[in-house]
C-alpha cells in the first residue's frame, strides 16, 4: 500500500508539472496561476500544495526536469578534452540542435526559458541560471578556441575570445529562432550543415 501511495503521488507530481509547461507554454510564467495550472491538471489547488510551496517552487521542479541546451553543452564540455578541439565543439554544437529538435519536453521547457519567462520573482533564479550558463559556455569555448589557435587551426583573423562570443551568439540566436516557430526549418536534418557554416569561417 505503501508503494502504491508514493507511486500515485509521484504521479500527481508529474502530472502538475506537465500541466505546469503547457499553461507556462500558452501564457507566459507571469500570466499563469496556481489555480489555472491545477484546473488544467483537473486537481484542486490543495493538491499543488501539497507537492509545491508556491509558483516559483513548481517552476524551478519543472526546470529541473530537464537540461536546458546551453547548460547542457557546458556539461558536456567540462569532461570533453580529448580529440581535435574544433571537431569536439562542432559536435556538440550538433548534438545540442538535434537535442532540441528531438525531445519535445526539452523543446518546451526550452521555450519557456527563451520566451515565456519574464523577469518575475518565479523565473528570476532560473533566467540567473541561464545567464551564468551562457558566460561558462563562453569561457569553455574559449579554451578550445585557444587550444586550436596552438594547433594553427583557427583563423588568423580571430582571437580565441572572439571566435568564443562568435559561436554563443550565432547557437543562441539558433535555437530562439526555431523555439519561435519550430516549422521555419527542420533542425534535426539542417543540424550539420548549420553548424558547418559558422566552423567553416572560423577555421583553416
Amino acid at each position: 500500500m505503501t508503494r502504491k501511495t508514493k507511486a500515485e503521488a509521484e504521479a500527481t507530481r508529474e502530472q502538475l508539472l506537465d500541466a505546469a509547461e503547457e499553461a507556462f507554454l500558452e501564457n507566459g510564467v507571469a500570466g499563469t496561476s496556481l489555480e489555472a495550472i491545477a484546473r488544467r491538471a483537473s486537481l484542486t489547488r490543495g493538491a499543488v500544495y501539497w507537492h509545491f510551496r508556491d509558483k516559483a517552487d513548481l517552476f524551478e521542479a519543472m526546470v529541473r526536469r530537464v537540461r536546458p541546451p546551453l547548460s547542457e553543452l557546458v556539461e558536456h564540455l567540462r569532461t570533453e578534452h580529448q580529440g581535435e578541439p574544433l571537431s569536439v565543439v562542432r559536435n556538440l554544437c550538433e548534438y545540442g540542435l538535434r537535442r532540441l529538435a528531438d525531445d519535445p519536453r526539452h523543446r518546451r521547457v526550452s521555450t519557456i526559458l527563451l520566451h515565456c519567462c519574464e523577469h518575475v520573482g518565479n523565473a528570476d533564479n532560473a533566467v540567473t541560471r541561464q545567464d551564468k550558463a551562457a558566460q561558462e559556455f563562453i569561457e569553455l569555448m574559449e579554451q578550445q578556441f585557444a587550444r586550436a589557435a596552438e594547433q594553427g587551426r583557427l583563423h588568423p583573423a580571430l582571437t580565441p575570445q572572439t571566435a568564443a562570443r562568435a559561436l554563443h551568439a550565432y547557437m543562441a540566436g539558433l535555437f530562439s529562432q526555431y523555439l519561435r516557430d519550430p516549422a521555419q526549418f527542420d533542425l534535426t536534418g539542417d543540424a550539420e550543415p548549420l553548424v558547418s557554416a559558422f566552423f567553416e569561417g572560423i577555421s583553416r
